[in-house]
């Protein structure tokens, strides 16, 4: 399995598309980091904004970045991985390998895994370190729709709790991608299908906006006593996706 995973990042990396993304990706990331110091306000949602300090910074840094991630980067990966191989033939030479499908598709989910911790790391540690060169150590920190006086400690742990959300979101978006990708006939239709599915929650409940506004989302579901809905349809999604592509996966004709 490592093995296959090492060889999946490698046939990434000499890919030019994926290093084109990587420093569009690091790009938006540092230019947004600088367009939130224009202003020094964090917006939570259209009606409730924040001063920004040293602590929240990096929450609103994946506000303005995590539109980039799920639109552009996580869907045009799963793409690379999981659709153009196949849907262009190559892939039937690498079966031939001594590994079992369910191996080498875990291995691709891996690989798509590492990618989405590497974004969401560094996406916090650019807003850790912009905050910290451009604000001050706040003595207290607030957060959404809540005006109690939390410690900065608590404050750093609501950056976890934020951006662990936000790494939950893209395993779903993981998910949902490789159904679409195995069943579409092309990237394009693969790609045109998955926005169509972030869309389409919408229209049932204004709280399942997460795919198009997954930090707003995320925001408002920390506010909330109880289990917030998000929690409970992340990893439904998560799971329905992740079983029903492995069963397509077992049955594709990869010839």
């Amino acid at each position: 399995m490592r093995q296959l995973v090492i060889s999946e990042l490698e046939r990434l990396w000499q890919m030019k598309m994926v290093k084109i993304l990587l420093l569009l990706f690091i790009g938006i990331s540092i230019f947004s980091a600088y367009f939130l110091t224009w202003f020094d306000l964090g917006i939570y949602t259209i009606d409730s904004e924040t001063p920004l300090n040293t602590v929240n910074f990096p929450w609103f840094l994946l506000r303005e970045v995590s539109f980039f991630v799920l639109l552009v980067i996580m869907p045009l990966l799963c793409i690379i991985v999981l659709n153009s191989p196949v849907k262009s033939k190559a892939y039937y030479l690498i079966l031939s390998r001594p590994f079992s499908r369910l191996e080498f598709l875990l291995s691709k989910w891996g690989t798509l895994l590492l990618a989405a911790i590497f974004i969401t790391i560094f996406i916090f540690i650019i807003g850790l370190v912009s905050g910290s060169l451009f604000y001050q150590i706040p003595e207290y920190v607030t957060f959404y729709n809540d005006q109690t006086r939390f410690s900065v400690i608590e404050g750093y742990m609501y950056s976890f709790k934020l951006y662990f959300s936000f790494l939950g979101i893209i395993i779903t978006v993981i998910a949902l991608s490789s159904v679409l990708a195995i069943l579409a006939p092309n990237p394009i239709i693969t790609y045109f299908l998955l926005m169509i599915s972030y869309v389409i929650p919408i229209y049932f409940s204004s709280e399942l906006s997460f795919f198009l506004l997954p930090i707003q989302s995320i925001f408002i579901s920390l506010s909330e006593s109880g289990f917030p809905l998000l929690y409970m349809v992340l990893p439904l999604i998560a799971a329905v996706g992740g079983g029903i592509s492995s069963l397509l996966w077992l049955k594709q004709d990869f010839k």
